[in-house]
């Protein structure tokens, strides 16, 4: 049991008002469009300034306008940190030549264009110092006007030529504009607009930065990272390695400075060793390969031969794995194959034409591919029962066991439970071994040794960047009879301290179910359990009546179990429970899914789930982590934190609501809805959280209108009637979760307005008058932070309250990267957040201090938690949400843990379209658990 995090301080409204009104933030989208450089290749760090056009998706419009930097926070005190980002030094000052390429017909794949683009024909017409992107654009020192081409690819790769052609594309390559790369500086010292010429700049350098590595043999390229084939690397078991990397990145930098980010990557991928044992390793389920043989064999069906379920899920997990043919006198070895399907024959029923070795003409005679192998190349092939391997080129095919996976292809699927622990192990590391891995990478880079960036004259700083940042003063932490002062040691403890607010009604009716497993403690203990953890209830405040619950042992249905509880409960104590808790026997996900499922949605009660062998242990500790989820599930609070007296913020000073969201996607394979998690804030300080959630399409980021309109508008019209007395809020903060920096024009386009008029409803339609606040918060980044020794803990990473917000941020923007969480384990990632409207015309520290002091507040955790409160609290709603699907429990889970790929082919012929996707099972809502913290 972990997190806090919380802002607020005192309840009431009482200090100075806000300051005035400021109608900033999104300006109208400017009319103007042009066709950018390719949108997929665009650096980050000019994406979000530009906002897709709804009349052709195919062009962007310049800028969506966001909230300009206010100034910097001057509270708490002063630190040195280093970054992991290097400025450029010298920018390019050469005449740099754009081009437009088409390739075929202008549609075809990444990899053949790469093909034909690495071809001698090409690299003879214009010379290697050409940089092509892989799509549509290439930069060269050269003007060569305009050149096109045929490119036989059978010439090319020593085949004799098609008769049909079908391998020869035409490659024309024209020259657009002649690029000024002086302009990227020019917009950092605000003497121009962004515009689509300062954007072209900035993309080609990314390109430039990127070209001399990815183009190298002895790396692997992934989007922005680079792995090097003799780095380092882990096997995570299953057929599948782990490489560790290097991400590099270019941005515009606060500071008039644009600047390379560098950090650590780490990738799955395959692991280059024969098909047959990734196969084995892969499926649990499998022993050897003579299991595979047996599990693949195929199914009769009304006289028809039909794939096994297990040969179309191996089938649909190696789809497009590239392999090499391994046997003496393969007269391909170095070719390599992308694997399209598994054949139903094996090498004993797939016949195939001999030819005869001296003529090579067909002789009539039909072989079997076991005995072609064996009169042509003498081999005996070991497992002739194994399916052939079909591959995407037409009419190749080879036995299974000559297939040997090629090394540096990328494993994008869901890792198992043990993969990614595995992961997790490899993956972190404390701030000294991470800074190193950093410098590594920088010498794989070689900046200063890179031909292309010598050629056009790009140079790159070394050192680091030294940035100063602040420690934001800590919150004091108020509970029910003492205020505690963590300071920067961020956690504290619970011993002998009652919650801020207890739960408002006497707990009487409660129950507790023990299912039955491997350990089986008896009734004594049981009934010790309940004295102790009713004691420890009261001893932090909590309002329990003396009679004690009703105590049971559950069968193993889990959906049976919870009824017979919930109803020998109510009966014992002839009220509806208030409260069941569940003793389980280990971590199993879909039974835990599936008691939230049948407490939430059919009995409308909350639940505390805990685990047998903790409870045996008889921890204080432990009772006391698990009592703060069940005061606030019953209504109480933790505790409030309590503004520094040198904090930015002291308290709201007019009724404020703050409004959390975020969106989970389904799993890998798994056909879930994305599900959209709204939170509003519940009191008067940010401390309780109410949350609601319904499904939102398929892979859907955006929150629908009308999940706006269903989910939050009955959360405002209680806020309104419980927090506001009958009043909307003067101030809203909306924070939102997960999206990317090109989704921040939707967020200010769509899902504001929606809000907005959700609050208008709420009020009979009249105008809103409040103001509203946008924050993004994201983890998805690379940038890190190493502190001098004053600025850091005793494991070298920063301090909590540290706040950056020079040098790696925005230029001109309101953003900033804050620490506001100690690291358990390895490198400390901040949270990014952006302010992309402020029509309050907060102050720098107003927010920053206020968003740190919050994450004091999270509710069932003694430390301060990384991320929001609001929007931590919509990740566990979207998530728990999953327990809603109004799917019947013989499904069995439909993602996440314990989810297992469903049959690849009815799951493509049986996926429901977007107007099928079914709405979550409500909350059944008879003792008001819509209203309480269920989620927690």
């Amino acid at each position: 049991m972990q997190a806090s995090r919380g802002p607020g301080s005192e309840s009431g409204y009482n200090s100075p008002p806000a300051s005035p009104s400021l109608q900033q933030g999104a300006s109208p989208i400017h009319p103007e469009s042009f066709p950018p450089p390719d949108s997929r290749h665009r650096p980050e760090t000019i994406q979000r300034y530009y906002t897709r056009n709804a009349t052709n998706p195919e062009q962007y419009n310049l800028p969506t306008q966001y909230t300009q930097r206010p100034g910097y926070n001057q509270t708490g005190r002063s630190v040195n940190v280093n970054v992991n980002a290097f400025r450029v030094i010298q920018y390019p000052s050469v005449k740099v030549f754009q081009y437009d390429v088409v390739i075929g017909s202008g549609v075809e794949k990444r990899g053949l264009n790469r093909k034909v683009w690495n071809s001698q024909v090409r690299k003879t017409a214009t010379g290697p110092p050409i940089i092509y992107d892989g799509v549509r654009l290439a930069w060269s020192l050269k003007d060569y006007n305009e050149i096109r081409l045929m490119v036989d690819l059978d010439q090319e790769e020593g085949r004799p030529p098609s008769q049909d052609g079908k391998n020869t594309f035409r490659l024309h390559i024209k020259r657009t504009r002649m690029l000024d790369i002086s302009l990227i500086q020019q917009f950092l010292e605000g003497r121009v607009q962004l515009d689509e010429k300062v954007a072209e700049a900035i993309t080609f350098m990314d390109h430039l930065l990127r070209e001399t590595p990815s183009s190298s043999p002895q790396f692997v390229s992934v989007k922005r990272s680079l792995f090097r084939r003799q780095g380092q690397r882990a096997d995570l078991g299953g057929g599948i390695e782990v490489w560790r990397g290097v991400y590099q990145s270019i941005r515009l930098a606060e500071g008039k400075k644009l600047v390379v980010n560098l950090d650590v990557a780490n990738t799955c991928f395959w692991r280059p060793t024969s098909l047959t044992s990734t196969i084995v390793t892969k499926y649990p389920e499998v022993r050897d390969i003579n299991d595979v043989i047996e599990k693949m064999e195929p199914e009769q069906t009304n006289g028809h031969r039909t794939s096994s379920f297990f040969h179309r899920n191996v089938e649909a997990a190696f789809k497009g794995v590239t392999v090499k043919a391994v046997y003496k006198g393969n007269p391909f070895p170095n070719k390599e194959w992308k694997i399209h399907r598994f054949d139903e024959n094996n090498a004993n029923e797939e016949m195939i034409e001999w030819k005869d070795p001296t003529t090579k003409k067909l002789t009539g005679e039909r072989v079997s591919v076991y005995q072609y192998f064996r009169r042509k190349y003498n081999i005996t092939l070991q497992y002739p029962r194994l399916r052939l391997v079909q591959m995407t080129k037409k009419g190749v095919k080879y036995p299974l066991e000559f297939l040997n996976i090629v090394e540096g292809q990328r494993y994008g699927a869901k890792l198992s439970e043990i993969q990614t622990a595995n992961m997790i192990r490899f993956a972190v590391s404390p701030p000294n071994v991470r800074l190193q891995a950093i410098n590594e990478g920088k010498g794989w880079l070689n900046w200063d040794g890179d031909p292309f960036l010598t050629n056009y004259g790009l140079r790159i700083s070394q050192t680091p960047i030294k940035s100063t940042a602040r420690i934001l003063p800590a919150p004091g932490i108020q509970f029910g009879n003492k205020l505690d002062q963590p300071g920067t040691r961020g956690r504290w403890d619970l011993k002998g301290k009652t919650f801020f607010t207890r739960n408002p009604q006497i707990l009487e009716s409660w129950g507790v179910g023990v299912f039955t497993g491997r350990f089986k403690p008896d009734r004594a203990v049981i009934d010790q359990f309940v004295l102790d953890f009713a004691r420890a209830y009261r001893g932090h405040g909590g309002q329990v009546a003396s009679n004690p619950p009703f105590v049971t042992v559950l069968n193993q249905d889990v959906g049976a179990a919870v009824a017979a509880l919930h109803q020998s409960t109510g009966n014992h104590h002839q009220r509806r429970p208030q409260l069941l808790i569940f003793l389980v026997q280990d971590r199993n996900a879909f039974h835990y899914l599936r008691i939230k499922k049948s407490c939430d949605c059919r009995f409308g009660v909350v639940s505390q789930v805990m685990q047998i062998q903790q409870v045996l242990k008889g921890n204080p500790q432990y009772y006391s982590n698990v009592l703060m989820k069940v005061n606030a599930k019953l209504g109480g609070t933790t505790s409030q934190a309590v503004p520094h007296k040198d904090s930015g913020f002291k308290r709201f000073s007019v009724p404020t609501m703050i409004i959390g969201a975020d969106v989970s996607h389904a799993s890998p394979g798994s056909q879930q809805a994305s599900m959209a998690a709204i939170t509003v804030s519940f009191d008067r300080f940010g401390g309780r959280y109410v949350a609601a959630c319904q499904t939102n399409g398929r892979k859907m980021e955006m929150i629908s209108e009308a999940n706006w309109r269903d989910i939050l508008r009955p959360l405002v019209t209680e806020w309104m009637s419980q927090v506001g007395g009958g009043r909307p809020p003067q101030q809203v903060y909306y924070i939102r979760d997960g999206v990317s920096q090109d989704q921040f024009a939707h967020v200010l386009n769509r899902e504001v307005p929606h809000i907005r008029q959700v609050l208008e409803a709420c009020i009979d339609g009249k105008k809103f008058e409040g103001k509203l606040t946008t924050i993004i918060a994201s983890k998805r980044h690379h940038v890190r932070c190493f502190p001098d020794r004053e600025g850091a803990d005793n494991k070298g990473n920063p301090l909590p309250g540290t706040l950056v917000e020079r040098d790696v941020t925005t230029p001109t923007e309101f953003d900033f990267y804050l620490y506001s969480h100690i690291a358990l384990q390895g490198t400390s990632r901040p949270v990014h957040y952006s302010v992309i409207l402020d029509e309050a015309k907060h102050r720098p520290e107003q927010i920053q201090n206020m968003i740190y002091e919050h994450c004091y507040q999270y509710m069932r955790s003694t430390t301060s938690v990384s991320l929001h409160p609001a929007v931590y609290y919509a990740h566990l709603a979207s998530n728990r949400a999953k327990a809603h699907e109004d799917v019947p429990a013989t499904a069995g889970p439909q993602g996440g843990a314990g989810f297992k790929q469903k049959d690849p082919d009815k799951s493509k012929s049986s996926e429901p379209s977007e107007s099928e996707i079914k709405s979550l099972m409500p909350l059944f809502n008879v003792q008001g658990i819509v209203f309480s913290m269920w989620y927690i």
